[in-house]
């Protein structure tokens, strides 16, 4: 039997697939919470007792349809291990980071178990959630280093100030998601209508997020101004892109709390919290690439 070698541009096309299936997940994940299915199979990692493949029941197909993309999930991971090596030419570095995914998802797996035996304790389900970005990132990562034209971005030189606005921009990144896991865990879509909340107060949660929110549209706005006289260079367009899905995901954050959370609106913002996450790493991976200058 040959063994079959890839070449640079088709390994990358892999990696593309494992992100977007780690994005999808996510989103399938909040699907499951949403539609109040967290529960549809009681069992791990059967969905009964004894039972692999649900009834015709909804909520259980919705929680076992989340189990079977995590199937894809973790085929494309160990796709993107072998084809790390079989890449022509070869690289530790991504094979590292394939790596790193496998150890993600192989703890993903055990976490899911445990959300359901632990029938969606929230502390467990925010870091199911948590986990799940930080899986992404691995992800995004392993994609940008496999990407092809990787070098052609190295030309343009960077001022310093600006590469610190960027890890600014990364860090309320992240504070802002951190609170959205609080604020979701505080208000009434808990996966099951049983579930019992976090016992924080939902509007101060909420509020606390939301001055995070502006504070990362005030980053991202900044960086953006500044970065207006920089012509054909991938990090303003980078910049321009974070901006516009933090400003769409902050219309829609606002608009469902003040319509009282319809479930359609919170699937939208967490597949937002999702993009958002992704398009920030992408901004500080290209950051991190560019020349410093010391101006």
């Amino acid at each position: 039997m040959e063994i079959v070698n890839l070449n640079p541009r088709q390994y990358h096309r892999l990696t593309q697939i494992a992100l977007w299936l780690l994005a999808l997940i996510v989103v399938s994940g909040a699907a499951v919470r949403l539609s109040g299915s967290g529960l549809g199979c009681s069992d791990w990692p059967n969905c009964e007792p004894g039972q692999l493949i649900p009834q015709a029941n909804f909520h259980a197909w919705v929680e076992f349809g989340n189990r079977l993309i995590t199937g894809l999930v973790s085929v494309a991971v160990v796709l993107a291990v072998l084809g790390s090596m079989r890449r022509v030419p070869n690289s530790a570095r991504l094979t590292k980071w394939s790596l790193g995914l496998v150890a993600g998802v192989a703890a993903q797996i055990i976490l899911g178990a445990i959300t359901v035996l632990s029938h969606l304790s929230p502390p467990i389900v925010m870091g199911h959630f948590l986990l799940s970005m930080v899986l992404v990132w691995n992800s995004v990562v392993l994609e940008d280093i496999a990407r092809p034209d990787n070098a052609a971005s190295n030309a343009a030189s960077l001022r310093r100030s600006l590469h610190y606005q960027a890890l600014a921009i990364g860090i309320a990144t992240v504070v802002v998601i951190m609170t959205g896991t609080i604020v979701t865990a505080s208000g009434p879509h808990g996966g099951d209508e049983n579930v019992v909340r976090l016992g924080f107060s939902f509007p101060d949660v909420a509020k606390i997020h939301g001055s995070a929110v502006v504070l990362l549209v005030f980053l991202n706005l900044l960086l953006v101004v500044r970065t207006r006289r920089l012509e054909k260079c991938l990090f303003r367009r980078r910049a321009s892109i974070v901006l516009a899905v933090t400003l769409g995901q902050a219309a829609i954050g606002y608009t469902q709390y003040f319509t009282k959370l319809p479930v359609l609106l919170v699937g939208c913002h967490i597949t937002g919290a999702t993009l958002l996450w992704i398009t920030t790493i992408r901004l500080l991976l290209v950051s991190d690439r560019q020349q410093i200058e010391v101006a």
